[in-house]
């Protein structure tokens, strides 16, 4: 891999300081660089060490796109890569970082495997989420973590139904329902009580948030299954779907959301010693021994 896009967070210093650095050792390698126009003004990187790109186009033709920043980062920037193919490795500036899981300090080990083909690509499942109102297609749009349904700012339960394949599961009375890849399931799904599922696995998630019945608990379904939730007209009208936590649109009554598998896949390259379970200890500190505290 010699031609190698970056997407920076442009609000974290370390994060354009990390920007530059990489940018400077890639280029001593004999790498072509590309950046953002915003990061190549912000980390003051010399055109000779980078050309520069708009994020939108960035991930075109480049062998890599070098992600740093936190999740938030490389889930923008997987909208960026879009269907290139291009493949994703995240640099963790934030604080948990499932996706961007190398460390700022491993970034040029890890930078030096990749560069003598050293490393894994793993594929992961993206949701295409589709909107009609009225039998009219008004949003379609691909997600990689999860969409949500949700209410606003007024205390009130959505109502909904769900279908999967033309098949009625179940309908519920919630704050909301999160529909999440198994990506997602470390993000937003976790907090609201559903299960980790493998990235690899071909399944996805359906975790009501808050139901009104406790016994309406989250399952997993086929992967290759067409999800069906219609909203109900006697609804509330305060209610708005979020994809990805960063792009949000009004729902109204009666509005139908279908949500299935992309025939689309994002590459997350990995180190070539990455072990997923271990990043699971890391991140959620599975045995972290909990200290005693000594009331003598």
């Amino acid at each position: 891999m010699r031609d190698i896009g970056i997407i920076t967070k442009l609000s974290n210093p370390q994060a354009l300081k990390a920007t530059a650095k990489l940018a400077k050792w890639l280029h001593k390698q004999g790498c072509k660089v590309t950046i953002t126009k915003e990061a190549a003004k912000d980390a003051n990187i010399a055109k000779k060490i980078a050309s520069s790109a708009a994020q939108g186009t960035l991930a075109q033709n480049r062998d890599l796109v070098v992600v740093i920043g936190g999740d938030g980062t490389f889930i923008a920037a997987c909208r960026s890569v879009g269907t290139t193919g291009t493949p994703l490795l995240g640099i963790n500036m934030g604080r948990l970082g499932f996706l961007t899981e190398v460390t700022k300090d491993a970034m040029l080990t890890t930078m030096a495997e990749v560069l003598a083909d050293r490393y894994k690509i793993e594929k992961r499942m993206l949701l295409e989420v589709t909107i009609k109102r009225k039998n009219k297609e008004i949003l379609k749009h691909l997600v990689l973590n999860d969409t949500v349904i949700h209410k606003g700012a007024l205390a009130r339960m959505l109502e909904y139904q769900v279908s999967i394949d033309n098949q009625f599961v179940f309908s519920s009375r919630a704050d909301g329902l999160i529909i999440a890849s198994p990506t997602g399931s470390t993000a937003y799904s976790l907090s609201a009580g559903g299960p980790i599922i493998h990235p690899t696995l071909n399944t996805i998630l359906l975790v009501p948030i808050c139901p009104h019945t406790l016994t309406n608990r989250p399952i997993a379904v086929p992967g290759d299954g067409v999800i069906l939730v219609t909203l109900s007209k006697e609804s509330s009208h305060d209610q708005r779907l979020t994809l990805d936590g960063q792009t949000g649109f009004p729902l109204r009554d009666g509005d139908k959301l279908l949500i299935k598998q992309s025939k689309h896949q994002l590459r997350v390259l990995h180190a070539a010693d990455r072990n997923y379970y271990s990043v699971l200890r890391e991140k959620l500190r599975w045995g972290e021994q909990v200290g005693t505290q000594d009331n003598s």
